[in-house]
């Protein structure tokens, strides 16, 4: 398959994608990298470890998994077990190429298993990364954040905060909008979240902060 069909697994966590709301005063998406430079850029859209995300929490199939290996590997990843997954035909199903999948992400030195709670950290820092960087309505990335995530106890605690500053909304002419004194202290908290580490997310302590 054509690089549409990997756009269209990508796009399951574009949070532009959610249906439409009224629009915030924060909504439009704007460039915050020159405020907050020590945020990295978002990962690449073939991201391995986007991918591994993904699989853990069951968000691609293993029917789907010969084409996605096709298009990593159009797009310059390579190794043994990738070729292999590539060529794979009458999957049925995830555990037909669980194995597979698996040395993939060693051979391509990805972390890999992950807990479902570490899973949703890699999207949601790539969320993060994404509205620092201009790509993604704030407000959107915050609810599609919360309905990834919810109020999971394991959190961290910067999502909390931006979860209570997605609250903090007035009503005025007829607009949702935030405070102006929660504006900077909502995307701070992106920042924050952007800015979560590898190490953090994956070991058990991280997890728990």
């Amino acid at each position: 398959m054509k690089e549409g069909f990997i756009q269209g697994f990508f796009a399951r966590f574009n949070p532009q994608s959610a249906p439409d709301i009224v629009s915030l005063g924060i909504g439009a998406p704007r460039d915050f990298s020159n405020r907050y430079p020590t945020v990295p850029p978002p990962e690449a859209k073939f991201s391995p470890q986007l991918l591994a995300a993904a699989w853990t929490c069951h968000d691609v199939y293993g029917e789907e998994m010969p084409a996605i290996a096709a298009n990593l590997l159009e797009a310059g990843y390579d190794s043994p077990s990738l070729r292999r997954l590539a060529g794979e035909i009458g999957v049925a199903c995830s555990a037909d190429v669980e194995e597979t999948v698996a040395r993939v992400f060693r051979e391509l030195d990805v972390c890999y298993p992950l807990s479902e709670m570490q899973a949703r950290l890699v999207v949601i820092r790539q969320v993060a990364r994404e509205v620092i960087a201009g790509r993604r309505d704030g407000e959107r990335a915050a609810r599609y954040i919360r309905s990834e995530i919810g109020w999971d106890r394991k959190a961290p605690g910067d999502l909390g905060i931006l979860f209570e500053l997605l609250d903090d909304l007035v009503w005025n002419s007829g607009h949702l909008r935030f405070a102006n004194a929660s504006t900077d202290e909502f995307f701070d908290a992106f920042a924050r979240i952007a800015l979560i580490a590898d190490e953090q997310i994956f070991t058990e302590e991280g997890t728990t902060s």
